[in-house]
């Protein structure tokens, strides 16, 4: 990725294998792939879902990330679980004009390819995106 924008499948391959690595485990790696996404992409696209603060606060702890989705477009992307310690569930939805149209859950492979290719779609048009994909597809 020498011009910011994945020029090849190899490229897009790299940056799958990254997310799919990132949510394997959401209780480890949710936090990291909240941070990126929420750091690089504009405000608008992200959202994030906590625990609450009184569960977290019983626990001893920060509250957890339990899911984040990500809308490029028409589609938005969801990582979410039911609580911290939970399988990750990954769905894709379409939408229009806000209103969800239909819910597809997908394995995490699925999940992790449509959202790279939608990063790089993005990354296209916007200096935001491609931040976000450098930062993804870093060692």
């Amino acid at each position: 990725m020498t011009s910011g924008t994945p020029q090849s499948n190899l490229d897009l391959e790299l940056l799958a294998a990254q997310l799919r690595r990132h949510t394997d485990d959401l209780s480890l790696y949710g936090g990291m792939l909240l941070n990126v996404l929420s750091a690089a992409l504009p405000a608008d696209l992200v959202q994030v879902r906590r625990e609450s603060k009184w569960k977290a606060r019983l626990a001893g702890r920060d509250p957890a990330v339990l899911g984040v989705s990500v809308t490029i477009g028409d589609q938005r992307y969801e990582l979410d679980r039911g609580d911290v310690g939970a399988r990750p569930l990954t769905r894709i939805c379409h939408q229009s004009g806000g209103v969800v149209m239909s819910t597809r859950t997908v394995s995490a492979d699925e999940w992790s390819r449509a959202l790279a290719g939608a990063l790089a779609a993005v990354a296209g048009t916007d200096a935001a995106a491609v931040a976000a994909l450098q930062r993804l597809t870093a060692p």
